[in-house]
C-alpha cells in the first residue's frame, strides 16, 4: 500500500461505518472469471467485499496492510485474512481466478500491483478495480450534503481521492477492458448511520488535524437540521465504478 494510506488504524469505525457491496456486483465479477475456486481481495479493509465474494467463490484470500482493519474484519470459514501489501502478494503463480481491489487501488503503486496480479492470475482469470463514488441523498438534506462534500470538506481530501471522483478513469489501466453493468449501492440510513460513515473519511481526519473541527461540526449540524428527525431513514445512493480485464 501507499505509505500515505490513512486507513492503517481505525478498523472498528471502518467496519461499522462503511456500506457493503450489492450481490449484483459480486455476481458480475464472478461471471467474468473462468473459475470460481479462489478470489483475492487486495486492500480488503474490514472485509466488506470479501464477505460477499465468499458466497460465490470456494475460498477468498483477503489482504490489507492494516492490522487494525484485519482485526475487525468479518470472519467467515471461506475467508483467510492476512496482513500484506498490494505490491508484494504472497501467493503462488497462477493461483487465483479473481484479483480485485475495492475502494483501495488509488492507494497502490499500481504498476507493481498489476505485475503481481498478472503473476497470480490463472488463464481466463479476471482483474478488477472497484470503487464507489460520491453519494447522493434524497430530500433537503441532499443539497446540504452536496455542499458539505464539495465546499466544506473537499479541500481536506488527499490527492488520491480524485481518482475515485473520476470513477477510476484517471488511474492507469493498461488492459483490454471487459464491460460491466451499471450498478449502485443503495441504503436507507438514519442520520446516525450517515454520521458514522462520514466519520470514516480520511478528509475528516485531515480536517481535525488542520484545526477545522468547529467549522466541520457546524456544517454537520446544518445537515442534521435539513435531515429532520434523526431516526427517520433517508435513501443514500453511491454509484459503483468498475474496471475489469481478463488474463
Amino acid at each position: 500500500m501507499n505509505r500515505l494510506n490513512p486507513f492503517l488504524d481505525g478498523g472498528d469505525d471502518y467496519a461499522r461505518g462503511r456500506p457493503t457491496y450489492p450481490r449484483a456486483l459480486v455476481q458480475a465479477l464472478a461471471e467474468t472469471c473462468g473459475g470460481r475456486s479462489h478470489a483475492v481481495d487486495v486492500g480488503c479493509g474490514t472485509g466488506q467485499l470479501s464477505a460477499a465474494l465468499a458466497t460465490f467463490f470456494e475460498r477468498v484470500t483477503a489482504i490489507d496492510p492494516s492490522e487494525s482493519q484485519i482485526a475487525h474484519a468479518k470472519a467467515q470459514p471461506r475467508i483467510r485474512y492476512r496482513v500484506g501489501n498490494a505490491e508484494e502478494i504472497d501467493l503462488p503463480d497462477q493461483s487465483a481466478d479473481l484479483v480485485v481491489a475495492a475502494q483501495a487501488a488509488h492507494w497502490f503503486d499500481v504498476d507493481r500491483f498489476y505485475a503481481q496480479a498478472r503473476r497470480i492470475l490463472r488463464p481466463r482469470g479476471a482483474l478488477a478495480l472497484v470503487a464507489y463514488g460520491v453519494p447522493t441523498l434524497d430530500g433537503p438534506a441532499g443539497a446540504r450534503f452536496d455542499r458539505f462534500y464539495w465546499r466544506d470538506i473537499h479541500r481536506y481530501w488527499p490527492d488520491e481521492r480524485r481518482h475515485v471522483e473520476a470513477g477510476y478513469k484517471t488511474l492507469p489501466f493498461p488492459f483490454e477492458e471487459t464491460p460491466m453493468p451499471e450498478l449502485s449501492i443503495v441504503r436507507d440510513w438514519t442520520f446516525g448511520e450517515l454520521s458514522a460513515y462520514i466519520g470514516t473519511w480520511s478528509a475528516m481526519r485531515a480536517a481535525r488535524a488542520a484545526g477545522a473541527s468547529d467549522d466541520i461540526g457546524a456544517a454537520l449540524v446544518e445537515i442534521a437540521a435539513a435531515w429532520g428527525d434523526p431516526a427517520v431513514e433517508h435513501r443514500i445512493t453511491w454509484p459503483i465504478f468498475a474496471r475489469i480485464a481478463n488474463r
